[in-house]
């Protein structure tokens, strides 16, 4: 029995490594569940030729694949909409010369027509248009400058015959810069999940509920609910905990938070001019204490000052409003840009700090005017599309002990934190703090105590006799290294730390159930004056052996380059840099 509908994938402008190639190739055949073939520019234009139009410029800045094409039965059209990663515009040809197999394809992204007796259409998948609402959100000047610009973009791609692309819209689905879509901008956050990667390993991992037990800022659960599957989030860190809760709270907005946007601007402002009500001139005002003990004597105190006070006029103009609301987390953001630390990686806690000249309120305006921005391209993505997310649930709670039970969820893709031998890496909590302290998350003076539990914390004190040989030879090599000394007992907290995570992974995933776990593929150890590597630690490999001493079953090691935006990131920064997702499953029962 021979298929009988053509699919054509083409990739985005934007994936230059072949590692994402592979990644949307493995994300294809299993939304497709057949084998695709890769086909190159040429090929695209022949199909353009031959009347299955394309916009005219379907030539990708890069050789070799710039797509897929595969023959099916009965494609799942919704599935592949809501949930392709990769592709930026789907050409299906049906057996039929009768377009309404086409109806359940959104119609303001999607044109259908005749073509040699036989029904097609070309689509935008929902990915592709999410990421560059983001691009849309940044250059517009106002909500309905955004909406109005992705209007134009729209109109460019499915216009009925497909024209030379403006400038414009060239810039805007070519730019390199896509993850901040659907509020994944809303705070910085360092070592991010890549929303390409959650999605593509969601994809792979399937399953009717996604837990990410180290949620961070939500990049996972955001990313499972647009495509449908309900999602659990789970982190020991309240900053991450309220970062990601924000976000879930954003997709699900009936327009409230625009109009907390309004009233807040319009307090700012009413304050700068001297307009406030009676009530707030007999208020008392507030003293607000923000700043952690360990910054105190690093910002000279006309700055202090003027953060504190910047600060306290911003939380007088969110009262009202609930704890750590997404108005709050614009806050926060605005904090931790403010403050910018580098840890040198000495496993003493030191670090260097840079202060932004810029005005912490400043930046909090800017970041609700981005976030108004945000919001209208979101409803105009849920006017057009129809896509509703899928329900998520965030609980502060430890990877470790989840608060969850057992065998209760289908699939898990997360993404711990780097162990605390990789230089700089070891003190994520303390660059959070002052937006911790800001938001009333922790007291000032409670920072290190919360540090001491973090999962890779350099203060945290491990035996590493029962690890994995490869562990242990990493743990030993560091002991006896007159400079990696101090962290070797953290070092082997970290892996002790891991595998318990991969133990509790083991108890709540269903049987058969699937676990993408994203770590690094490796961490080079440098000659601090030379940069000359002295050894190469292997930490996937490593993951993977703890993993199956947690009793999951490895199916594979996917290796998977990274294009690195800082090139004085690290020493060596030039070299490749791969992260691995070690794929693992529960043995069925």
């Amino acid at each position: 029995m021979t298929a009988d509908w053509t699919l054509v994938f083409k990739l985005r402008n934007n994936i230059p490594l072949e590692g994402d190639v592979e990644l949307a190739r493995r994300e294809l055949c299993a939304l497709t569940g057949t084998t695709v073939e890769p086909i190159d520019a040429d090929a695209l234009r022949t199909l353009s030729v031959q009347g299955w139009l394309l916009p005219k410029d379907v030539a990708i800045h890069r050789e070799g694949t710039v797509g897929f094409r595969c023959q099916v039965d009965t494609p799942d059209l919704t599935r592949l909409f809501r949930r392709l990663s990769f592709c930026e515009q789907v050409l299906a040809i049906a057996p039929t010369a009768d377009a309404s197999v086409f109806r359940v394809l959104p119609i303001r992204l999607t044109r259908v027509q005749v073509v040699n007796g036989r029904a097609c259409a070309v689509f935008i998948p929902f990915n592709a248009i999410a990421e560059w609402s983001d691009v849309v959100a940044r250059r517009a000047k106002s909500p309905k400058d955004a909406t109005a610009l992705l209007d134009f973009l729209v109109d460019a791609l499915v216009a009925p015959t497909p024209a030379e692309l403006s400038h414009n819209v060239r810039t805007i689905i070519g730019a390199k810069q896509t993850t901040g879509h659907l509020f994944h901008g809303l705070h910085v956050y360092k070592a991010k999940f890549f929303p390409r990667m959650a999605r593509a390993f969601i994809n792979l991992c399937g399953g009717a509920t996604v837990l990410d037990p180290f949620a961070g800022s939500g990049t996972a659960l955001v990313e499972a609910a647009v495509m449908g599957a309900p999602s659990i989030g789970v982190d020991i860190d309240p900053l991450s905990v309220a970062i990601a809760q924000a976000k879930a709270q954003l997709l699900s907005d009936d327009g409230a938070v625009a109009e907390a946007i309004a009233d807040v601007l319009g307090r700012l402002d009413a304050s700068d001019k001297g307009q406030v009500s009676l009530f707030e001139i007999a208020e008392t005002p507030v003293a607000y204490a923000i700043t952690p003990q360990f910054l105190r004597h690093r910002i000279p105190e006309p700055e202090l000052r003027e953060v504190e006070a910047d600060v306290a006029a911003v939380l007088r103009a969110l009262r009202g409003l609930p704890a750590c609301s997404p108005l709050h987390i614009a806050l926060s953001d605005a904090l931790s840009r403010k403050f910018k630390f580098r840890f040198l990686g000495l496993g003493y806690g030191r670090f260097s700090l840079s202060i932004l000249p810029r005005r912490v309120r400043a930046m909090f305006v800017d970041n609700l005017h981005y976030l108004s921005r945000s919001l209208a391209v979101w409803q105009w993505l849920r006017a057009h599309t129809g896509v509703r997310p899928a329900p998520i649930r965030v609980l502060h709670g430890d990877a470790r002990r989840l608060p969850l039970a057992d065998a209760s969820v289908d699939c898990i893709v997360t993404s711990p934190p780097y162990m605390p031998a990789s230089s700089g890496r070891e003190n994520y909590l303390k660059s959070k703090a002052y937006a911790m302290t800001a938001l009333g998350l922790i007291a000032p003076d409670a920072v290190d105590a919360l540090e001491a539990e973090q999962i890779g914390s350099v203060q945290r004190v491990g035996d590493s006799e029962d690890l994995p040989a490869d562990a242990r030879a990493v743990v030993e090599w560091m002991q006896g290294d007159p400079t990696r000394c101090v962290k070797a007992a953290a070092t082997a907290s970290y892996f002790v730390d891991l595998r318990a995570s991969l133990r509790e992974v083991h108890r709540v995933l269903k049987s058969g159930g699937k676990c993408a776990y994203v770590v690094a593929r490796r961490h080079v150890f440098y000659r601090y004056q030379s940069r000359e590597v002295v050894r190469i630690v292997e930490s996937a490999d490593i993951t993977a052996q703890l993993a199956m001493q947690a009793g999951l079953r490895l199916l594979e090691l996917v290796h998977v380059e990274l294009q690195k935006q800082n090139t004085v990131a690290r020493p060596r920064s030039l070299d490749a840099y791969y992260e691995t997702i070690v794929l693992l499953q529960k043995g069925e029962a």
